[in-house]
């Protein structure tokens, strides 16, 4: 049995209907067969609440986790820079493990530290203060108990701002930033494992504590992209489209 695989930035909601196919097809094939299910967040391209737990294809895809859970297989959920609404009551229902922020795990006999990724672009102020505002308990509670059709026109429109202040941004500023990456190395980790920036790579870093690997995972709606762990190898491989 494969000891961890591990996933990022689904967007279910943006992708189309063969990408929703590819998400479902890979927690019900290739899952069952890994001890634990890391899902590095943005699995959703928004979240605006409970409420759009009863809408497609949300729904199937929390149902797939669910039945996944029920086999054996243990999931954890992060909290991504979209769906960063997910909350316990949500996780407790669909049997996975919420993790908000980053945890540090022993994966294949190395500390690995698992997170979104956003914390770790440090270079770009101007969504770091919106990051804040968002998180806000008072934000969530106000945005969280919006009507579904009106949450779901702020999202979208929240969407195609985000989409073009991005395309304004050097990548220095959306990269990771190498200093930040250090200071999470010092949490004790030999190995970072993210996504966020939808770039499928491994980069190593010399630190004071020695060689350290950051591994960054692609994007899985687009491309299907994932990583195994298992007998001390961490491989990427990528999920097959689905018709």
């Amino acid at each position: 049995m494969t000891q961890a695989v591990i996933f990022s930035d689904a967007h279910v909601g943006a992708v189309d209907a063969q990408g929703v196919k590819r998400v479902l097809a890979f927690l019900s094939t290739t899952c069952p067969a890994a001890e634990r299910l890391y899902i590095l967040g943005d699995l959703f391209d928004f979240w605006f609440g409970p409420k759009q737990a009863r809408l497609e294809p949300y729904s199937t895809v929390l149902a797939a986790i669910d039945s996944l859970a029920r086999t054996g297989t243990q999931v954890a959920f992060f909290h991504g820079n979209r769906d960063f609404y997910v909350d316990a009551k949500l996780a407790q229902a669909h049997g996975f493990r919420l993790v908000p922020d980053y945890a540090v795990e022993t994966i294949c006999g190395r500390r690995v530290l698992l997170c979104h990724g956003d914390m770790l672009c440090t270079n770009d102020a101007s969504y770091h203060r919106v990051r804040a505002i968002l998180r806000h308990p008072l934000t969530r509670a106000v945005l969280t108990r919006l009507p579904s059709t009106v949450a779901l026109r702020l999202a979208r429109a929240f969407r195609r701002h985000s989409a073009m202040t991005v395309s304004s941004k050097s990548q220095w500023v959306l990269g990771i930033d190498e200093g930040t990456l250090g200071r999470y190395f010092a949490k004790g980790a030999d190995i970072i494992v993210c996504g966020h920036t939808h770039k499928e790579q491994l980069l190593s870093m010399d630190t004071p504590e020695g060689r350290r690997d950051l591994y960054t995972l692609g994007d899985f709606g687009l491309t299907g992209s994932y990583l195994e762990c298992d007998a001390g190898n961490f491989i990427f491989r990528s999920a097959p489209p689905q018709t």
